[in-house]
């Protein structure tokens, strides 16, 4: 499997050197993503990609490349194939479409496409796919235009049956400064499938978490196995659950829908967070690189009246309990007030309360609380907040920090947020100390996802 990821040389297949050509681009993006591999552009008419002489004539290849990619029309595949075959090429991306997505799965070109790949032993993704994208290496084999260098490495594998949401995994992801090890786009999965790839990614050590995109599930029972035994969080997206959706689904990757009442079930029983947008994918990411959430019940504390009201709607909204503090503890933050004008409770508004201290001191004695398993902070913040707070409040860096070093310490999550310009809640994120979330209602949205993740660990008996 590693050669699919790791490649030392790769071929691919149907190049031009004009305009319109797309599997150019995947020469062009792979090199511009930092590839250090031989690469062998391969089409009908001479002509260069980046300096790169096209090879007119295959058979002149070298024996024994790592990796094929393939976008020739559906009826050259085959062929295509045996000429991999003959060179000793046995991994292959098939990014062609046109098989049984279009027409049935008995159609001429699947047929020889499969006998061919059984002949010599061609383990393939696809067809219908644009393959792998893998910072690690730079490996970049998708044929649609993209933009590498906004990519980001990190530690979130992503298995995805959909050419389209493969590439905006790859920025949402990179955009989210959470990154991904590996993003690999499935398409038909006449071969390797979902459960391949989640065994690579299992043992794979650039990877922390696996999330999977979905259209239909084949190998359900598998599937629920490998998660319930994998000590690495697994988060899906399935899609496909309506009449409405079916037919595109199956129309764009031959995907079959599968009763959602029982996917829903499946996945609670092996312990595999679901969400039902991408966005969320990023969300539950941050969300799974905090300590466990062992239970409920939360404390609450916005430097604002009106979002402290927000997070509570969204806490009862996700099945959270805010218990009350102990007097003595609500009376000891009640005294670094300035106008005492706000009654402190959970949630808790500071907005009376412009001490970083006294902020530090909250957080800190809440997260020792027993009955208190996680915090959800929501923090104001502009550059010039050290004027009102009196100065201490610190940089950025010495924020995240600190809320990085009370999370562990505690062994509690805490999911943080701040209402500011979009361009200061970015700067936050760049920095990639310490999760943070959009919104103070994603902050909670956070917790759902990890309590869902702790408690599905304990019903499969996953604890360790």
């Amino acid at each position: 499997m590693k050669r699919f990821f790791y490649p030392s040389s790769m071929a691919v297949f149907g190049v031009a050197d004009h305009p319109g050509n797309l599997a150019k681009n995947i020469v062009i993006q792979s090199l511009a993503f930092g590839y250090q591999g031989d690469i062998y552009p391969v089409g009908r008419e001479p002509g260069t990609i980046r300096g790169i002489p096209i090879v007119v004539d295959p058979e002149s290849l070298p024996q024994a490349i790592d990796l094929a990619v393939i976008l020739v029309p559906a009826r050259f595949v085959g062929q295509t194939l045996d000429i991999c075959g003959r060179k000793g090429i046995r991994r292959a991306v098939i990014s062609t479409g046109g098989f049984r997505e279009l027409t049935d799965a008995g159609n001429p070109a699947e047929k020889e496409m499969l006998a061919v790949a059984r002949r010599y032993k061609i383990r393939f993704i696809g067809p219908n796919c644009i393959g792998v994208i893998c910072p690690g290496s730079g490996l970049a084999t998708p044929f649609n235009p993209l933009e590498p260098a906004s990519f980001k490495k990190g530690p979130v594998g992503v298995i995805v049956q959909s050419g389209g949401v493969t590439t905006q995994c790859a920025y949402c992801f990179s955009e989210a400064h959470v990154g991904f090890s590996k993003i690999i786009s499935v398409g038909n999965k006449l071969d390797l499938d979902e459960i391949d790839f989640v065994r690579y990614l299992l043992e794979d050590e650039e990877t922390e978490q696996i999330h999977l995109y979905l259209e239909s599930i084949q190998e359900g029972k598998q599937l629920m196995r490998l998660a319930r035994a994998s000590q690495k969080p697994m988060v899906v997206l399935k899609s496909n659950v309506s009449s409405t959706a079916s037919s595109i689904a199956y129309s764009h990757t031959a995907a079959l829908s599968n009763n959602d009442a029982v996917v829903k079930g499946a996945l609670k029983q092996a312990g595999m967070v679901r969400v039902e947008k991408l966005q969320q994918m990023t969300v539950a990411a941050k969300a799974l690189q905090l300590p466990p959430l062992q239970g409920e019940r939360l404390a609450v504390i916005s430097m604002s009246g009106g979002f402290a009201v927000i997070l509570g709607d969204a806490c009862e909204r996700y099945g959270f309990a805010c218990p009350p503090l102990p007097q003595e503890l609500i009376r000891q933050i009640e005294g670094f007030r300035r106008a005492a004008v706000i009654r402190m409770s959970n949630p808790m508004d500071f907005g009376d309360v412009h001490n970083v201290k006294a902020l530090a001191f909250a957080m800190e004695q809440c997260l020792a609380l027993k009955e208190i398993d996680g915090l959800v902070l929501s923090f104001m913040y502009e550059p010039q907040m050290a004027k009102i707070f009196g100065g201490g409040i610190g940089s950025p860096e010495q924020m995240l920090s600190f809320a990085k070093k009370l999370s562990l310490e505690y062994n509690k999550p805490i999911t943080l947020s701040f209402f500011s310009e979009r361009r200061h809640i970015e700067e936050f994120k760049e920095l990639n100390i310490f999760p943070v979330f959009d919104d103070p209602v994603e902050s909670v949205e956070a917790m759902r996802f990890l309590r869902d993740y702790w408690q599905g660990r304990v019903a499969v008996g996953r604890t360790q």
